[in-house]
């Protein structure tokens, strides 16, 4: 009998501690944070480089947000980004959002600089004012362009 009440408490406590874990986890992962639903925004970009979605959206170097997803509009021949923004935040509407990479090759996420406009964005709404990713293949491909011009004229 001793022995039958032993194992019911191990069987206890490592049920309890099983849970503790899956809330710390679900804790640390940001779950409980979100006090109400995200509202969702979109940008356009003529260059989004390797942005992917869920990456993050970043004010002050604070996570505001996630990429939802990215869709290619032919028609006009640009990438629509679409934002999940923490219903905590709120922008300007004259907010500028950029691509940037964290570090010289790490992850590209957007960087949100809010202007001053009274008004403020709301779900649904576009952010106008973007700038697209730079690419450094391109910037290479530019700089080995320009030399070779200036070598060719003799400059």
């Amino acid at each position: 009998m001793a022995l039958r009440h032993i194992e019911f408490v191990v069987g206890v406590v490592l049920l309890c501690g099983a849970m503790a874990l899956v809330y710390m986890s679900l804790r640390s992962s940001g779950v409980f944070d979100r006090a109400s639903a995200p509202y969702r925004l979109q940008a356009r970009f003529e260059q989004i480089g390797g942005l992917r979605p869920q990456a993050p959206v970043k004010a002050a170097g604070v996570v505001v947000g996630r990429v939802r997803g990215i869709r290619y509009d032919g028609a006009a021949g640009i990438a629509v980004v679409e934002i999940d923004m923490d219903a905590r935040y709120r922008f300007p509407a004259d907010t500028r959002v950029s691509i940037r990479n964290a570090g010289l090759l790490g992850e590209q996420h957007l960087a949100l600089s809010p202007g001053s406009a009274s008004t403020q964005l709301s779900g649904g709404d576009t952010i106008s004012r973007t700038q697209s990713a730079l690419v450094l293949e391109d910037l290479v491909g530019r700089l080995l362009y320009d030399k070779a011009q200036a070598s060719s004229t003799g400059h």
